[in-house]
């Protein structure tokens, strides 16, 4: 078998290659060299993009071939992944697969990791990408290995790593090669081993060693297959989790011996050959059960088909979106798009089994899904899901209303089913769901669960009290569309709650307003979180002094640098302008992010002494600013959403704030509003670095001037034109009348 087109490898790596950052919180060494943190001003992409479209040879520009394109070769799955600059990895997955198979390493990071490292332990098969902590996942890990003695880790050629969505290939151990490909469906990880001729085949199985912190582990060995259950906590080591695997060999296991406590070295005899494949399916329910649902849903052993049937699934969920501009950024959209994808995961399997978080085993008419981070993503990810793929929505929010049944905690109780992070603003994103009419996924089910939450909030700073007011919005305008008139009249007050915390907190600008967690504030200063009443920007404006005065204190707030895009709080900040007639900012402002060199000073706990001076995306292995996480596809979706030109400030009122997207041409696949395939199509002839700014847009052919849509009328379909110039248009959209509406 040829050993993974080293060439096209080679040149994959060239150009991953630029000058690689480490991580202050990582004090482990590694044979790869590495730039300090204090380098990363210097070593950033520059902020100009040609213009003009690049080529590119290894990708076909054939988006107007609905059978050839193939969204997921635009796909870098090592951007994000080096040092603490998005604590990403390039496991090979489906999208939203309950398995993430992929490398771990020496530097380790928050999703097993980094591009820097060239020693691996092994495989894993879970794992959520950039959630802070030591992440979470790692479980079950394979090292094929031809020694009865393997080290912990071994050498990784870095020359021959290859990576794509559902797809991961690598050469390991210098003295005894050994290829190693992996594929992955929904619930199954695919491994093809070929082991050098004549030498003995070994695998290193790991039940031991997390992320986060390792819990119990049991096993049992019967003719070709391995199976048992593992156990860990959460990320930052909240709760617990259990899962369970099946991972069945193309050949018996020959024996199978308990090294040490949680690694079992598996020992094969290959008579004479020198491939050996597993299948390593996982469920929440039991053994049995990840044994039935691995054969029906990857019932043979060729790894080529699985990996086409991937790799399909992949350009089909990609496709919904489909852009025509600068190649570089279609990579980056592509890319950023995947890595919106990834969770929540589903664990119900072919037979609809899966366990709740009230520990029992429940079954599914659809698939349920769990793995949350829904402080990070409540913001824009399951917004995006809703408008391109609101099926698989309908059953993200079903999945949500069961959490509610069956015992939903902040972060994570003693019972999880799978690796997940916490669930604070669940009840924003049903909203969302309801009010942009995905289907019914039975809110009422859990309306009395909602409420009871909302009871038990407390607030221990001052942004807590924004929140808890922006969740008593959410659960009134719930208990509206059910007809619970008295509970909505109730938590509407409430949601006016956040006035007097505002007025002495965020109202005039105090000396501790800059520093990171002032007044307990969480991962942010005063003035990030000054923004974030988004449930009432109308009643923010008026506490400011009005428009005029809003405008001047948000621009204020860019101009000296205050904005910090490494972490959520203030991500939606930039989209503000257009609630006080100044859209032409937020395309600036938007643009600079996407695009461009800007100045960020702020990680995630401490102000810089000197700024990082660059584009905070990058097509690279660096691809975020230091210390900006993607927050299990946070950060990705915002650069999605920002890049088509929509973005929803609010979660829970069905309305998008307009920008100037980043292409010519963004074609979204929606849903009309009688269930048919409808599209969506924003048109920027000649959009660039010098034609940013909007000066006149038309909606299906009738003049737009406001810088807003709503859910319906993208999701019904039509045409949105930009006019774009390389002024600002102060007129455009500038009105009082123009604003978005209040929710």
């Amino acid at each position: 078998m040829p050993r993974f087109l080293p060439l096209i490898a080679i040149l994959l790596v060239l150009l991953a290659l630029p000058a690689c950052a480490g991580d202050d919180d990582d004090d482990s060494s590694d044979d790869a060299s590495s730039a300090s943190d204090d380098d990363t001003d210097d070593d950033t992409a520059d902020d100009d993009i040609a213009d003009d479209d690049t080529t590119d040879d290894d990708i076909d520009d054939d988006t107007g071939d609905d059978d050839a394109f193939e969204p997921r070769k635009y796909v870098d799955v090592f951007v994000g992944t080096a040092g603490d600059h998005g604590q990403l990895h390039p496991a090979a997955s489906a999208p939203f697969g309950m398995v993430k198979l992929g490398p771990d390493t020496l530097i380790s990071r928050h999703s097993g990791y980094d591009f820097n490292s060239n020693r691996f332990s092994g495989f894993s098969h879970t794992r959520i990408g950039g959630v802070g902590c030591s992440g979470v996942g790692g479980h079950v890990r394979f090292l094929p290995t031809t020694d009865d003695d393997p080290d912990r880790y071994v050498a990784a050629q870095k020359d021959t790593e290859i990576g794509e969505p559902g797809y991961y290939a690598v050469t390991i151990d210098d003295e005894h090669p050994i290829d190693v490909e992996l594929t992955a469906s929904e619930h199954v990880g695919m491994h093809r081993y070929v082991f050098p001729t004549g030498d003995a085949a070994r695998v290193l199985v790991t039940l031991d060693q997390p992320f986060s912190r390792h819990i119990a582990a049991d096993w049992s060995v019967d003719g070709d297959r391995l199976e048992g259950s593992v156990s860990g906590t959460t990320v930052c080591n909240y709760g617990e989790y259990k899962f369970y695997f099946s991972a069945r060999f193309d050949r018996p296991i020959a024996s199978a011996e308990e090294i040490d406590e949680g690694k079992v070295l598996l020992k094969f005899d290959l008579g004479g050959a020198t491939a050996l494949q597993a299948k390593v399916a996982l469920s929440t329910v039991d053994e049995a059960t990840a044994r039935a649902d691995g054969e029906a849903e990857v019932p043979g052993w060729d790894f080529d088909e699985v990996r086409a049937e991937t790799a399909a699934k992949w350009d089909a969920h990609l496709s919904r979106v489909r852009v025509d501009g600068n190649e570089e950024l279609k990579g980056l959209f592509y890319t950023m798009l995947y890595r919106a994808s990834m969770t929540p995961v589903g664990i119900s399997g072919p037979s609809g089994k899966y366990r709740g978080t009230d520990g029992e085993v429940h079954s599914a008419d659809g698939e349920r899904y769990h793995a949350w981070s829904l402080w990070d993503t409540y913001r824009n990810k399951f917004a995006l899901l809703f408008l391109v793929d609101p099926t698989r929505g309908r059953n993200v929010a079903r999945s949500l209303v069961e959490l509610y049944q069956q015992g939903k905690v902040a972060w994570a109780n003693d019972h999880e089913p799978f690796p997940t992070v916490r669930t604070e603003h669940a009840a924003a994103i049903l909203l969302d769901a309801l009010e942009k009419g995905i289907g019914d996924f039975g809110i009422e089910d859990a309306f009395d669960e909602i409420v009871a939450e909302a009871d038990a909030l407390t607030a221990g700073n001052p942004g807590e009290v924004l929140e808890n007011s922006y969740d008593d919005w959410a659960i009134a305008k719930i208990a509206a569309e059910l007809g619970e008139d008295e509970t909505a009249d109730d938590f509407l007050e409430r949601s006016q709650a956040y006035r007097q915390t505002w007025i002495d907190n965020f109202q005039v600008m105090g000396e501790d307003a800059d520093i990171l967690h002032a007044r307990g504030l969480y991962e942010g200063t005063l003035w990030q979180y000054r923004w974030a009443v988004v449930h009432d920007v109308a009643g923010m404006v008026d506490l400011l002094g009005g428009r005029e005065a809003f405008e001047a204190e948000l621009a204020q707030f860019f101009d000296e640098e205050l904005y910090n895009h490494g972490n959520e709080p203030d991500i939606h900040a930039p989209f503000l302008f257009n609630f006080v007639g100044a859209p032409w900012r937020t395309q600036d402002i938007v643009r600079q992010i996407l695009v461009e060199e800007m100045p960020q000073w702020y990680g995630t706990h401490d102000k810089w002494n000197k700024p990082v001076v660059g584009r905070i995306y990058q097509p690279i292995p660096e691809a975020y600013i230091r210390e900006m996480d993607d927050d299990a596809g946070t950060m990705s979706a915002w650069f999605a959403l920002a890049a088509m030109g929509l973005y929803p400030v609010t979660i829970g009122q069905p309305v998008y704030q307009l920008t100037a997207p980043i292409f010519e041409r963004v074609a979204i696949e929606t849903v009309d509003e009688d269930g048919n395939a409808a599209e969506f199509v924003v048109f920027a002839p000649d959009v660039s670095s010098e034609n940013r700014y909007i000066q006149s847009a038309t909606l299906n052919g009738t003049v737009l001037n406001r810088a807003w849509l709503t859910h319906r009328e993208i999701a019904n379909g039509g045409e949105l034109v930009f006019e774009m110039g390389p002024t600002p248009s102060k007129a455009w959209a500038a009105l009082p009348a123009d604003a978005p509406p209040g929710p």
